[in-house]
C-alpha cells in the first residue's frame, strides 16, 4: 500500500500531542505559581529615617503604631512596657487600617484614618538623644515589624540588644534577661554597645 505523502503518521501525531501536553503543563504550571505568588504575605519591614521618619513596607495593613521610650533612670526601652509608651496610633473604629505599602510615618503625625491614642491629648514628645527607643508597627494580613533604635540627635539608628526580654506582654512587664526572670543588666557604654549592635 502506497501511503500519501500528505497522510499523517502515527509518530507525527505523538510529537504533536507530545508538544500539545508540554505547552499545557506549562501554562498550568505558570498559572500555578502566579496565584502562589499573589496569595503570599510579605512580612512588613521599616526603614528609619531621620526625624525619626518610619518608611513601611510590605502586603498587610497597619492596625497600629507604637513607640515605647526609656523608663525614668534607664537608657533602653522594653518593649510591650504600656507605661513606656510615648506615642501611639490605632486605625479608626471597625477599620483594618491602611495598606503598609510605601506607607511613611513620620514620628508623632497621625495618618489619616487613625487616632491618636498615646498622649491622650496633645502631640508625641520630642525623642530624647543619646537614649535607646523601641518600635511595633502592628499589621493584620501579615506579620508585623518591630526593633529598636538609638537617638543620634536627628538620627535614628537602627541596633539589635542581644539578651533583652520583656517579663510579661501585658500589665507590669519589667526587662528581663531572656529565658530567666532576672533582671536585664543595660550596658555601661550605650554609644559602644550602640556601634557593636548596629543593624545595617
Amino acid at each position: 500500500m502506497i501511503r500519501d505523502a500528505y497522510e499523517p503518521t502515527n509518530e507525527i501525531e505523538s510529537v504533536g500531542e507530545l508538544m500539545t501536553l508540554k505547552t499545557t503543563v506549562s501554562l498550568f504550571m505558570c498559572e500555578f505559581c502566579l496565584l502562589i505568588l499573589l496569595g503570599c504575605e510579605i512580612t512588613t519591614s521599616a526603614k528609619l529615617g531621620s526625624g525619626p521618619t518610619f518608611s513601611l513596607n510590605g502586603s498587610g495593613h497597619l492596625a497600629s503604631f507604637t513607640v515605647y521610650a526609656p523608663q525614668p533612670g534607664h537608657k533602653i526601652a522594653t518593649p510591650n512596657d504600656a507605661k513606656s509608651e510615648v506615642w501611639s496610633f490605632r486605625a479608626n473604629g471597625g477599620s483594618r487600617g491602611e495598606p503598609v505599602a510605601r506607607m511613611e510615618v513620620p514620628y508623632g503625625k497621625v495618618p489619616s484614618g487613625y487616632v491618636q491614642t498615646v498622649p491622650g491629648n496633645g502631640t508625641a514628645p520630642a525623642l530624647a538623644p543619646d537614649l535607646v527607643y523601641y518600635f511595633f508597627a502592628e499589621t493584620t494580613g501579615a506579620a508585623g515589624a518591630e526593633g529598636f533604635f538609638y537617638m543620634d540627635k536627628t538620627i535614628p539608628i537602627p541596633i539589635s540588644v542581644p539578651g533583652l526580654c520583656e517579663s510579661n506582654f501585658v500589665g507590669d512587664v519589667k526587662p528581663v534577661k531572656c529565658g530567666t526572670s532576672e533582671p536585664y543588666i543595660e550596658p555601661k557604654d550605650l554609644e559602644k554597645f550602640v556601634q557593636e549592635n548596629r543593624v545595617h
